[in-house]
């Protein structure tokens, strides 16, 4: 069972944090928080004589979360020593509806929020603003009960820190402290693979963020799904200390960036039209690179990856 999580209004960036424990913002109780499920819908068709259906195509839908809890407030020792016995009951209500108006500004329908727990997070948008108890047993000066419901498009926990992993480039072979033995040291060893597996953890296929950098003259770099068979060939001679940023996540970050000389800019017109935009399949994908100019020691490639989850293991 999941005990607390941080919720972001990811337009204003405020956050608070719900729990179980006094000590956190918003308090919910045992059962107080629906995770939901996430529906599939299969697209089917059969043949006379044919036993059951066969599937074509799986849609995977959207999911909503819905949190029921309480607004409170508990004054501390050093409050109840300041503050007048008779006037606790006004204070504390005072402090409850501060609390009542952050949660009102955090939980925007036209905002994206985030919801982080145990190193995952999911996005949606709230399905309407916060709803309240309606009975003065349920909303007082006490404490005050709401509902909250969120929207998730994409329906998916994803890591709270990016996978990444190097096809070609340097790794470090030195920390600090450092200790200089007499037979000396290795700063750093150069990696270069024409082919390595890239592990993707999660339960679906996703895209990624590949990253080319040139360290000389560089030309047509390609790179191929060993797998699949899909390619990304960049029409366009790197120059040294060139990057080039391949996203093939779906939604508004896909596209192709090129940074140059302190400049930024799209570089749409070096893409090649047998191009696919990749995805990494559940497991291990095959990942091999080339270049048109025999130059594969010149070109550093990073794969980032942030592998997706239908359910987290503690609810």
């Amino acid at each position: 069972m999941i005990t607390s999580f941080t919720l972001e209004n990811l337009t204003t960036h405020e956050k608070v944090t719900f729990g179980m424990d006094i000590d956190c913002d918003y308090l919910y109780p045992p059962g107080g928080i629906d995770w939901g499920s996430v529906p599939a819908e299969h697209n089917t068709y059969n043949y006379p004589n044919q036993v059951g259906v066969s599937v074509f195509s799986t849609k995977i839908k959207e999911r909503d979360i819905t949190v029921n809890g309480h607004v409170y407030y508990m004054l501390s020792e050093q409050e109840r020593d300041n503050i007048d016995r008779n006037e606790w009951n006004e204070y504390g209500y005072s402090k409850i509806k501060s609390k009542k108006e952050k949660l009102n500004g955090l939980v925007n329908p036209s905002d994206y929020v985030r919801i982080s727990t145990g190193g995952y997070y999911i996005e949606g948008k709230p399905n309407s603003s916060v709803k309240y108890g309606i009975e003065e047993s349920e909303n007082n000066e006490y404490f005050c009960n709401f509902f909250i419901s969120i929207y998730c498009n994409n329906p998916m926990f994803k890591k709270d820190t990016i996978t990444k992993t190097v096809i070609s480039g340097d790794t470090s072979a030195f920390h600090f402290p450092l200790i200089l033995p007499s037979y000396g040291i290795v700063m750093g060893t150069r990696i270069d693979y024409l082919l390595l597996a890239v592990e993707n953890e999660g339960n679906v296929q996703i895209g990624g963020k590949i990253i080319f950098t040139a360290r000389g003259e560089v030309k047509n770099p390609s790179i191929e799904n060993v797998n699949t068979g899909e390619k990304i060939t960049i029409k366009k001679t790197m120059q040294s200390g060139e990057i080039i940023t391949v996203n093939t996540n779906e939604g508004k970050d896909r596209g192709i960036i090129g940074y140059y000389n302190g400049v930024e800019r799209s570089y749409l017109q070096y893409w090649s039209f047998e191009n696919k935009w990749l995805k990494f399949q559940k497991g291990t994908t095959l990942i091999g690179y080339s270049t048109e100019n025999q130059s594969e020691n010149l070109l550093d490639i990073t794969i980032e990856l942030n592998p997706e989850k239908f359910a987290l293991e503690e609810m």
